[in-house]
């Protein structure tokens, strides 16, 4: 398993403390209220144990304050009663001492909500629109749209309340984490209030494919709000790829494998896979009640194979899929006919369920009644809440475990049948479609809609030698027990803090004063200037051929050439011949191409490719989409230099142009870069391919390794340039006022590596002019 910060490898290992408090935003709040008389009592929450289990694991090294929604309060007549009741109201005075008890005893903050409000967001717009949309289940009954909207404005007005709250308690160097699909507007109204809070999103939920999320008619609120976090976190990477290409495709963001740019807001995006408390699991299943218990359930079925399932009672949990196969086990393989049995707990309370129950339990009636007998039933089917001592006996006592989600974000089931199987080893038959698949790959992988396939699978898992029981469970056991609840809280909190990091060491560049810049270099010994050309040396011009190099630009750069203190490099994208026909006539000039491809010397006539010994085979791949993307996009046209390939799009539709290029970027990913070392350069209205170990950071990487300098300057206006901003910061023997990484047009608040800034083309010929003596 990869470490959750292999997905931000810019991030630097220097993060910066935390010196405030983590406010941890969750829809509900982890107990259950209940009053009885004039006393509240406050018992832990059923469910979502393995996220709250993360957040309470902060509190051992951090401070924290947990905001959420109370939940139903249910009141008791008497501490005897076994029925309750739902509290539709609370008084203000009964608000303020549950509140102060809630925020002395465990620092958690309620948040108390109407009924009305709980019904629009949590029962309206999270069930019915949000929760089938992430779980690929789009909405048959269309309307007029009446009631969306009605229950939109109550999932906007509840995540303006929890926005409000946080800003109400927010502190100067606090940490905001908020969590999951009820709350994802959240981050960017938090973000209104306060533009330099740190704020993280955890999406608990799978994320869909943006064919999917695009149906959704708030889409672009939807995203603008989770854009408003510094990072955003997913279970698996798939769901991060989906949610990147997502706002790729609905707002056309650039975007990067680390995260989207949302016009002067860079959102990280990280895969952090939840674990469990297993701590906790580990002291339950040994409790005396458990063992108890698994000694009834054996002595109940005496001679004969267990598998255990356990899921809610919802369409994606996959329990119609698992019976059917179950049913499909029994008719292929006979001879476990009387021999192996199914016990299949289900809970869950949604309005489907009840359909959902019915269809199960005619099912489970069709299993028994024509491969039962009067001594032996092979399916049980408990549709009730277990307790935890009985659960835990149940996968103690496994010799399987089947898990058929057809769709889940991080089933947890599967991590506590792996803590509870120390002793038997049994094998776990997982459901290649639940966020827990891509880290446990030791399981038996299975297609839920492949029925035949799934009964193989429960054959092979009972008939598996102790061996390979023992091996595939003790892969399991290292994984759980080293990717915990608590690993995924700190992980994410650690990327999170570098993540900030980065964003603030590239917000607000300041101006370059030439004033200031020239008496640096006056001062050096030796001198090292790289120059990107267009954009910096040469405005940008709508066809490459006319970016001639302007006069006074010539001059200023002969002179400094003419400095024997100095080295002068043009590192641009362009080809060979062209940097030679513009440049090549300047005496003590060095030269490089392609982004870093080529070097060309000072006093020398020699080109020398860096690529010679690099596999080109990569570029029919690549010369093949864009001549897709080129037949589609009027104006478009590709540029074949020897070692990379650019796709332009300047002649074309600006809109249009920038749409393709989303799409053109994203089929290169998918097609391209998972498979062959090349990386997907995005410009000023190009695409350029070329191989990943070739860039510009490595050309000023070889020229400082090759003598000292005490003066550094290196001038771009694109991404490509980032790559010498990159490395000029990672040299150790300069300090900053030696370095000058001079970003060309950016804005103040444009994410950049670079230290400086300067508005156009002209300032930087100014400024070189100044340093050369001309101004």
């Amino acid at each position: 398993m990869q470490e959750p910060d292999r997905f931000i490898p810019l991030l630097s290992t220097e993060q910066k403390p935390i010196d405030g408090r983590i406010i941890n935003v969750t829809h509900q709040i982890p107990f259950e209220i209940k009053h009885t008389g004039s006393t509240w009592s406050l018992a832990p929450r059923r469910g979502h144990g393995a996220m709250y289990a993360g957040i309470e694991s902060l509190r051992q090294e951090w401070d924290t304050l947990h905001i959420g929604w109370t939940g139903e309060i249910y009141k008791h007549s008497s501490p005897e009663a076994t029925s309750a009741e739902v509290v539709r109201s609370v008084t203000d005075d009964d608000k303020t001492v549950l509140a102060d008890e809630l925020k002395r005893q465990h620092a958690c903050i309620p948040l108390f909500l109407d009924s009305e409000s709980v019904a629009g967001h949590y029962d309206g717009y999270c069930k019915t629109m949000l929760w089938p949309l992430f779980h690929y289940l789009l909405w048959n009954d269309a309307t007029d749209g009446r009631l969306e909207r009605t229950q939109w404005e109550a999932y906007a007005a509840v995540n303006q309340k929890y926005a409000d709250l946080v800003v109400q308690q927010y502190r100067d160097g606090d940490i905001i984490w908020v969590h999951d699909y009820h709350l994802l507007l959240v981050p960017a109204l938090v973000r209104e209030r306060l533009p330099k809070a740190r704020i993280g999103l955890f999406v608990h939920a799978p994320f869909p494919s943006s064919e999917i999320f695009r149906c959704l008619p708030k889409r672009q609120e939807i995203l603008k709000g989770m854009l408003g976090a510094n990072l955003v976190g997913f279970q698996t990477y798939s769901y991060s790829r989906h949610f990147i290409s997502t706002c790729t495709r609905v707002f056309g963001f650039e975007s990067t494998p680390d995260g989207i740019d949302g016009g002067g807001h860079f959102c990280h995006v990280g895969t952090f896979p939840i674990g469990i408390d297993v701590d906790r699991v580990d002291r339950m299943r040994l409790d005396n009640t458990v063992q108890v218990k698994m000694k009834a359930i054996a002595e109940m079925y005496t001679g004969k194979k267990i598998i255990v399932g356990r899921d809610k009672l919802d369409l994606v949990k996959g329990v119609i899929q698992k019976l059917a196969a179950f049913e499909k086990f029994l008719m292929d393989y006979p001879e476990w006919r009387d021999k192996v049995v199914l016990i299949q707990v289900t809970d869950g309370s949604t309005s489907d369920s009840s359909k959902l129950e019915s269809k199960v339990s005619d099912i489970v009636a069709h299993i028994n009644g024509t491969y039962g007998s009067l001594e032996f039933t092979p399916v049980h089917h408990y549709h009730h809440h277990v307790q935890s001592d009985e659960l835990y006996a149940l996968l103690s006592i496994a010799d399987a475990a089947l898990i058929t989600a057809v769709r889940d974000g991080m089933n947890t089931t599967s991590l506590e049948y792996i803590m509870c199987q120390q002793e038997k080893h049994g094998p776990l038959i997982l459901s290649e479609f639940t966020g827990t698949a891509g880290s446990m790959s030791s399981a038996l992988m299975v297609n839920p809609w492949d029925y035949a396939g799934l009964a193989k699978a429960i054959n092979d898992a009972l008939l598996m030698s102790d061996e390979e029981k023992l091996s595939r469970h003790l892969q399991l056991l290292d994984h759980v027990k080293s990717h915990t609840a608590s690993f995924w809280a700190r992980s994410f909190i650690k990327v999170l803090l570098q993540s900030i990091a980065i964003s603030e060491q590239s917000s607000y560049t300041p101006l370059l004063r030439r004033e200031y810049a020239a008496q640096k270099y006056n001062a050096a010994e030796r001198r090292l200037l790289c120059f990107d050309y267009d954009g910096t040396l040469a405005p940008i011009c709508k066809l490459p051929s006319a970016a001639v190099p302007p006069p006074d630009m010539l001059e200023a750069l002969e002179k400094l050439c003419a400095d024997p203190k100095n080295d002068v490099w043009v590192i641009s994208g362009r080809d060979e011949a062209a940097l030679d026909k513009w440049l090549g006539h300047i005496d003590g000039i060095g030269l490089s191409a392609e982004h870093g491809c080529f070097m060309k010397y000072p006093h020398s006539s020699k080109w020398f490719n860096l690529t010679e010994h690099i596999d080109m085979g990569w570029k029919h791949d690549v010369i093949d989409i864009f001549t897709y993307y080129t037949e589609r996009t009027s104006g478009s046209f590709i540029e074949h230099k020897r070692c990379s390939i650019t796709w332009h799009y300047r002649l074309a539709d600006p809109e249009y142009g920038a749409f393709q290029a989303k799409e053109c970027q994203n089929h290169l990913e998918n097609a391209i870069l998972s498979k062959l070392p090349v990386e997907v350069l995005v410009g000023k209205k190009n695409l350029e391919v070329r191989p990943t170990s070739i860039n510009k950071g490595e050309i000023v990487k070889r020229l400082l390794g090759a003598e000292q300098y005490d003066f550094v300057m290196c001038c771009g206006d694109d991404k490509t340039d980032e790559d010498m901003f990159k490395r000029l910061r990672k040299t150790p023997h300069l300090t900053d006022d030696q370095m000058f990484s001079v970003m060309v047009g950016a804005s103040e608040d444009k994410k950049t590596r670079a230290l400086w800034r300067v508005q156009n083309v002209q300032d930087v010929i100014n400024t070189m002019a100044c340093m050369a003596g001309l101004m």
